[in-house]
């Protein structure tokens, strides 16, 4: 746990899934805003999400830490140990899955707690590095991740197949 005069950097806990499921259903839509077809909302995103991070509670291999602040949670970042993957030509490495503060807690120091805490806590799951992801359009990420050291080293292209199309809202995203 990381504490500072302001902010509190702790794991999260089941009681913290509701507020998570809200900042992370935030975070689909804004990507979905960037590129609608690539990045896909449902109704009750937020349902999705808490059910998503409460299984990954349970993850010895994940790791989920929030940022507080006068008790309340402000942001979270979400990691991942994955393993050496065939296909994308990548060691057994850390995963950046999220990153989110909210509006009014930005600028405060949460992200870059969050985000050196997400490091450390992979390097302890033994990361020998971590990837992160972000929205081609998300350039405020790209350069918060640069200004941490990190390089780019994949650039993700996407083709539609069938000009216009829309993926279903309607996809079950759990249970």
């Amino acid at each position: 746990m990381k504490k500072t005069e302001f902010l509190v950097i702790r794991r999260a806990q089941k009681n913290d899934l509701p507020i998570l499921g809200k900042l992370g259903a935030s975070l689909a839509k804004a990507h979905h805003a960037w590129d609608p077809q690539r990045f896909f909302v449902v109704p009750k995103m937020h349902e999705g999400y808490s059910w998503w991070l409460g299984k990954e509670l349970k993850n010895k291999q994940a790791v989920i830490l929030v940022a507080e602040r006068a008790k309340k949670v402000v942001g979270y970042a979400y990691g991942r140990i994955e393993p050496r993957d065939w296909n994308a030509l990548r060691e057994a490495c850390g995963i950046g899955v999220d990153l989110i503060v909210e509006p009014k807690a930005r600028r405060t120091g949460a992200g870059q707690l969050l985000a050196d805490e997400l490091m450390k806590a992979l390097e302890e799951l033994g990361a020998p590095r971590v990837i992160l992801y972000t929205s081609a359009k998300n350039t405020y990420a790209q350069r918060f991740f640069a200004a941490m050291g990190a390089r780019a080293t994949m650039v993700e292209l996407t083709l539609e197949l069938t000009p216009g199309s829309e993926p279903k809202a309607t996809r079950k995203t759990h249970r």
